[in-house]
């Protein structure tokens, strides 16, 4: 499968110039999922900054719809448990797939634009933040999220994105408590990173794992890495914590 921004297929891919973007990038994200089902690949639309979310629903709301793609369920999107609305959000998705008579891909991350999100919210003024500050409220967003996309195995497939132990004990909890097979759900993994993680999960059948990994130049995916590297970087990261202990890792039951 491939996942794309939509602010790399239109230069001004902001809420304030919806009227020259749109349509743009309507037309080039269906014709990539028009490609993408050709190829029986898949496709998810990353996700972005909280400013344009609205804007990609529609996009990719229309785009679902479209009479070419209703025979295909490659399509798929990304959500960012650490917005405050994650789980409205997911509602939302749901909504939109039953409504398009289609499963949808899911993709649950935690998010990657903290950092920019705080800052414009305090350039701005903004009374809150529109993503949560603390680590802990991130983490139960994430389940939050996780048991609502396990339970709408008719309208979406979800796809788990972490390298957190705790956070992937809790979502096999979760999917055995409402019967989801292994064939219902996956894990995603950055290469590079949370492979011992991954590969209990696959070599003891409790899920199945894909390695996400970015494509292009040295000056594209610089800034990409680094944000990589700040997330798990940290002494208190569990990838820290496993690379450098050696400690065996065992999925408990």
């Amino acid at each position: 499968g491939i996942s794309v921004k939509l602010s790399a297929l239109h230069p001004r891919y902001t809420p304030l110039q919806e009227s020259v973007c749109r349509a743009a990038v309507t037309e080039r994200l269906l014709a990539l999922a028009q490609e993408a089902k050709r190829y029986n690949l898949t496709l998810t639309v990353d996700a972005e900054e909280t400013e344009r979310l609205t804007l990609s629903l529609q996009i990719i709301a229309d785009v679902s719809a479209h009479e070419t793609l209703q025979d295909w369920d490659g399509l798929g999107l990304a959500v960012q448990a650490y917005q405050k609305y994650a789980p409205e959000l997911v509602d939302h998705v749901i909504e939109m797939a039953r409504a398009a008579r289609r499963v949808l891909r899911v993709r649950l991350v935690k998010g990657a634009y903290w950092d920019s999100e705080v800052k414009r919210a305090q350039t701005l003024g903004f009374a809150d933040y529109p993503v949560w500050t603390r680590k802990v409220n991130t983490d139960l967003s994430y389940l939050v999220c996780a048991e609502k996309l396990l339970a709408a195995g008719d309208a979406v497939y979800p796809m788990f994105a972490t390298h957190n132990a705790h956070t992937v004990a809790a979502v096999l909890d979760l999917a055995a408590g409402l019967r989801r097979a292994y064939s219902e759900f996956e894990f995603q993994r950055l290469h590079g990173m949370g492979a011992a993680l991954h590969d209990v999960l696959v070599r003891e059948g409790r899920a199945q794992s894909t390695i996400y990994a970015p494509v292009g130049t040295y000056e594209d995916l610089l800034a990409y890495l680094v944000r990589r590297l700040i997330e798990n970087g940290a002494n208190s990261s569990f990838v820290h914590q496993i690379a450098q202990s050696g400690a065996a890792v065992h999925i408990a039951d």
